[in-house]
């Protein structure tokens, strides 16, 4: 009979690897939700652009800092929350599952914002001329 070692270098965790599955799960509504804020953010700043120029300032900047620094930071937690736990059950694969699935968290994240803002998410800002009501 022969003894199989398994070294802690090529020992992987069903658990990590069922938590990076919960995770993978949770991205997408994650990044649908920072996408969102970030298309809120934009919407902002381009409806009051109006008030802020006859206020003598500008809305510039606005929506960079509240929606697309969160939306940076969403990105990288989301990665990084992947990542561990797909190392951990995975090892070298795990890191792929983890940008896998947070491109595809990406993707439906966008397609969400896209929906609720009318296909109009990268339009958004205070360059854009569309008459808001």
């Amino acid at each position: 009979m022969t003894n199989v070692r398994v070294t802690p270098s090529t020992q992987t965790s069903y658990g990590a690897g069922n938590q990076f599955w919960g995770v993978a799960t949770l991205a997408v509504p994650m990044l649908a939700i920072a996408w969102l804020w970030y298309g809120f953010a934009q919407f902002e700043a381009q409806t009051e652009q109006g008030k802020a120029l006859a206020a003598g300032t500008t809305m510039a900047g606005f929506a960079e800092l509240l929606g697309g620094v969160p939306l940076v930071i969403a990105h990288m937690v989301g990665l990084v929350a992947l990542g561990v736990p797909g190392w951990k059950g995975y090892r070298g694969r795990g890191i792929v599952y983890a940008i896998l699935a947070a491109l595809i968290a990406f993707g439906i994240g966008i397609g969400v914002a896209q929906l609720v803002w009318a296909g109009e998410l990268f339009q958004l800002g205070i360059n854009n001329n569309t008459f808001v009501p």
